[in-house]
């Protein structure tokens, strides 16, 4: 790293989109718990690896929900 960089001086500013976040003018969804009907029509386009991996980590992540 360079001489005449002071790291005690940068800051991290974080995600641009963070302050909307933050005031809630954005909501985050997750995309591990939409409603069934949404997800089968998203399932569909995927191929079988790609499906068969998203299952498996929504069911790592909501073990209580049924596939």
């Amino acid at each position: 790293m360079k001489a005449e960089y002071n790291i005690a001086a940068m800051k991290s500013r974080g995600h641009p989109l963070r302050k909307k976040v933050a005031k809630g003018e954005i909501k985050l969804i997750d995309p591990y718990s939409m409603p069934d009907s949404e997800l089968n029509k998203k399932l569909a386009l995927l191929t079988p690896e790609e499906r068969e991996l998203f299952l498996t980590i929504r069911k790592r992540k909501y073990p209580t929900i049924r596939q």
